[in-house]
């Protein structure tokens, strides 16, 4: 059949084939096509031409509009008029390459003026396609370039859409059908709820989630978001998936609350439940039913919904800020944005979106829009959120510009409850397909860094190895200064041996130790991925790098170390050129930190090892012979400095306090071990950190403090009394023999040298003071 034998069978008023009689067409020249496409065009807002104008005038449009498609697509393609004031077009075989261009034909054509009753009249189209393989299915190809249209529609109008490909094969269901599917799925609890972290940019600290609704058919198996979440907002089951995922979200944080944990959850709510007059007592009814904190829920709302009806909006926002809920602005910046607006609206949060985020360093550069959001925000006081942070590229330039939370597939994709990690709370990287180095690199690159593995481990100097390092690095890597830091968790100091390949730029002292909230060392092993500072004199991130900008030093690239899994301390290394350093620098100092770690580690361990061996760790004392080691130092602040891991200055005068609890000398050696080591953890928690303890015998101490300090040992002796009187009570009731106990103590200042003297005549006082006790039958009195 000819396209003849329809002439009878077109649209009256535009002469193009009907609906009928062109699917009729396309269906037939579909089945000798190797492929096909088909344009779906729709006028916005025709009705306002009906409505201010004529209907003949608005005839005269459809009929120009109809004419203005004829004339730009393909002899071969064929056009029709679908209904009042849409059309479509479908093309095929090699016409089909050209289906994008023709779109964008159409819908620049169609936009141009119309002369009407001496004006010109100005009517733009929405424009969709889609395209189909040999055997493709007319009615489905419609349905796709329509639905592809429509989302034209709903991103502002006036533009050409295509259905992904992908997207398409992930849904392959026609809406009715998603829609009767999603039905059941709500009466059969088929929908799931995910949490994807969120992480804080300086801690690198898990502070909440976001909640994201899955849906998994029990015969389809799992069913992607972009495949049902439109066709229930286009239908009223948004609202119903909304509820649910309300009170799910409420129920699931009130139960972390009761394990023990507080987390911020965010939840997308769409616009049609925003603008129910009874969302706010929803809201008030979830968390009210199911316990949870309000200040722990987040509800995201689009710009989009808050800019529809802006007086309607600002009124529910304050009524949910009542409650005591979280409020952010999500998809910010995609739509009408309206500073006028934002300062109207009481939220807390800003959202970038993933297109921005996508944007980042790559060929269409959004950069600058997003640092302008930042400081948009930061301007209003509010948080800023990024969505979809997926390389590593993403996440240095947004925790640079001061963004403070992100999420995305780099930190975790979403998970569910059970799989969500509560206890760690601390950013665990899972990169998106890492990109692998060029063949001639991966066959160069072993041959140095094995070289430098083995080079590095025959030197069994720490500080040489830190010197050979250097070195080695300069010719590949910027680099005017290299320094390894070890740190353990909870350490108070951070210790730091630093190389300097210039004389201008000093190199901190060896064995340097350095406040750990100073140090950028616990956030990079917390972060456990390498941290870029490409400018510390204009954007200093750390307390130690206005230091380094002092010192000359404008970039630095930090890279964490491990042993057998267990972070210990940070690879660095400095520039005094600003955002010097690379992707490949990264990767370069990555791959050397994961080769020399464990050399690094038996290095310090052998350092520590003359030390670790005067120390008991059960009882927190130095051994006897500390004092030997120490008194014959050739440096002893240095010597001290080093067995305490704390930064000591010179002094000229010590107080020594000798603490004696007797008869522990005659008890068995586990009885007596276990008194010391309950002194030894009193002494921990109340007594100085400065202070050195020393155990003398087996119920001897001695304190020393150079510092002249003494309010804490009387508290700490205060804490002593307490325990042993304690330890009375406790072996009375249980009917041990060592129960009666004398406690003694004495204190004696001198000059440094005279130390040991000091030592003497303290433990003099505390033995007269025994005695006297002893004297008195007085089981725990005390003298000088």
């Amino acid at each position: 059949m000819t396209l003849d034998a329809f002439s009878g069978q077109r649209d009256a008023l535009t002469n193009l084939l009907g609906r009928g009689q062109f699917l009729f067409v396309v269906a037939q020249r579909i089945k000798d096509a190797s492929r096909s496409a088909m344009i779906v065009v729709n006028l916005d807002r025709f009705r306002l031409v009906n409505a201010n104008l004529s209907f003949a005038d608005g005839d005269a449009i459809l009929r120009n509009t109809a004419l203005r498609i004829a004339r730009r697509i393909p002899e071969t393609a064929v056009a029709s008029r679908l209904s009042a004031d849409e059309y479509a077009v479908a093309m095929f075989d090699e016409d089909v390459e050209k289906a994008d261009g023709v779109a964008e034909q159409l819908r620049t054509a169609i936009a141009e003026p119309h002369a009407i009753g001496g004006m010109d009249v100005i009517v733009t189209a929405s424009v969709g396609v889609a395209e189909g393989a040999q055997g493709a299915s007319a009615d489905e190809l419609l349905r796709r370039a329509d639905e592809a249209m429509r989302l034209a529609k709903r991103l502002g109008s006036n533009q050409v859409r295509r259905v992904q490909d992908v997207v398409a094969k992930q849904a392959g269901l026609p809406p009715l059908l998603v829609e009767t599917m999603l039905r059941q799925a709500l009466h059969n609890h088929e929908l799931e709820i995910h949490y994807q972290p969120k992480i804080h940019t300086r801690s690198m600290q898990v502070v909440g989630a976001e909640a994201l609704c899955r849906w998994t058919h029990p015969e389809l198996g799992h069913i992607p978001p972009q495949a049902f979440i439109p066709v229930a907002e286009s239908s009223d089951l948004i609202l119903p998936i909304d509820e649910y995922v309300l009170r799910s979200v409420c129920r699931q944080g009130a139960a972390w609350m009761k394990q023990g944990y507080r987390v911020r959850i965010s939840v997308n709510i769409s616009g049609r439940q925003f603008m129910q007059d009874e969302f706010p007592a929803l809201v008030r009814q979830c968390l009210a039913e199911t316990g949870m904190d309000p200040q722990l829920i987040e509800l995201e709302i689009t710009e989009r919904t808050a800019m529809c009806d802006v007086d309607r909006a600002v009124h529910v926002l304050q009524e949910l800020r009542k409650i005591g809920v979280r409020i952010a602005l999500d998809d910010f910046g995609v739509g009408y944005s309206s500073l006028n607006y934002l300062i109207q609206f009481p939220v807390h949060t800003l959202k970038i979106d993933r297109t921005f985020t996508a944007g980042i360093q790559s060929a269409v550069n959004q950069t600058p829009i997003i640092g302008a959001i930042i400081s948009l925000a930061k301007s209003l006081n509010l948080s800023v959120v990024a969505e979809g942070v997926e390389t590593f590229q993403q996440f240095d330039f947004l925790r640079e510009n001061k963004c403070d939370e992100i999420q995305g597939f780099l930190f975790g994709a979403p998970v569910p409850p059970t799989s969500f990690q509560l206890s760690a709370f601390v950013a665990k990287l899972q990169p998106r397909a890492p990109q692998a180095a060029p063949a001639d690199e991966r066959a160069a690159e072993p041959t140095w860094l094995e070289r430098l593995y083995l080079e590095t481990k025959r030197l069994p100097d720490w500080r040489q190895m830190a010197s050979h390092l250097a070195d080695t690095l300069a010719p590949r890597v910027p680099l005017d200064r290299l320094s390894i830091e070890w740190w353990e968790n909870g350490a108070p100091f951070v210790d730091v041996c630093e190389v300097s390949l210039r004389d201008e730029i000093p190199p901190r002292p060896v064995g340097s130790l350095i406040p750990a909230g100073s140090s950028a060392a616990p956030t990079v092993i917390r972060a456990g991925l390498a941290m870029c500072s490409p400018d510390v004199l204009a954007r200093p991130e750390f307390d130690e790098d206005d230091r380094l900008a002092a010192d000359g030093i404008r970039s630095v690239l930090r890279v964490p170390l491990a042993h057998h899994g267990k972070p210990f301390g940070i690879l660095t290394v400095q520039s005094t050129l600003e955002r010097v350093y690379t992707d490949a620098d990264r990767r370069i100092i990555s791959e050397v930190a994961e080769r020399v770690e464990d050399v690094a580690w038996m290095a310090y361990q052998r350092e520590r090892s003359p030390y670790e061996a005067l120390y008991d760790a059960r009882t927190h004392m130095f051994h006897r012979a500390f004092l030997a080691e120490w008194f014959t130092a050739d440096d002893p602040v240095w010597f001290l400095s080093r067995a305490k891991r704390r930064p000591y200055q010179a002094w000229t005068h010590v107080t020594a306090f000798v603490v004696r609890v007797e008869p522990v000398g005659e008890w068995p050696p586990s009885e007596a071990e276990r008194l010391m080591q309950h002194v030894g953890q009193l002494w921990n928690a109340y007594g100085s950190p400065g202070w050195l303890a020393v155990r003398m015998e087996a119920g001897e101490m001695l304190l020393i403090s150079a510092d002249g300090e003494e309010g804490s040992f009387y508290t700490f002796l205060e804490q002593l009394r307490m325990h042993l009187r304690v330890m009375e009570v406790r072996n009375t009731r249980l009917g041990s023999p060592y129960v009666s106990v004398s406690l003694g103590w004495g204190e004696c200042r001198d000059a440094w040298p005279n130390l040991w003297n000091a030592y003497l005549h303290a433990r003099a006082r505390a033995l007269s003071g025994l005695r006297a006790s002893s004297g008195n039958e007085s089981s725990d009195d005390e003298a000088r």
